[in-house]
């Protein structure tokens, strides 16, 4: 009976394996390679992941609209174990064109962990693109 609610609990994100983005600093310049860490951590039941969506998103606050610069998939048959924890190495490149970051301008980065049920873990990681000097 414990198994089948923490598999419901689950469903709604309460127990779940989560994701966190780890970036090892918040401020890039145009060209430069954002790196980090994916921290996952198992949940109260075992998951079986499916994938890794990390979109780059750059926001336009003043027509309030946002566009995906760059998508990364990485894909997995692995399982997550209860309470388990692994680490992947992120890392992306910043194209020379984009815009330093401004009161009009701002960028994240937006993780998914997709499980083979359909279950999706969000993360979202803000930083600054600063002007070349």
């Amino acid at each position: 009976m414990a198994v089948m609610f923490n598999k419901l609990m689950c469903r709604f994100g309460i127990g779940s394996t989560k994701i966190d983005l780890v970036l090892n600093k918040k401020d890039y310049r145009p060209g430069e390679v954002i790196q980090g860490v994916y921290e996952i951590i198992g949940g109260r039941i075992e998951q079986k992941l499916k994938r890794i969506e990390t979109e780059l998103l750059q926001y336009d606050h003043s027509s309030d609209k946002s566009a995906i610069l760059h998508h990364n998939t990485i894909l997995s048959s692995s399982t997550m174990k209860v309470n388990e924890r692994k680490r992947i190495n992120f890392s992306c490149r910043l194209a020379d064109s984009y815009p330093p970051s401004s009161e009009s301008i701002s960028y994240k980065l937006v993780t998914r962990l997709v499980f083979d049920d359909g279950i999706n873990r969000i993360d979202h990681d803000d930083f600054r693109i600063i002007a070349q000097q």
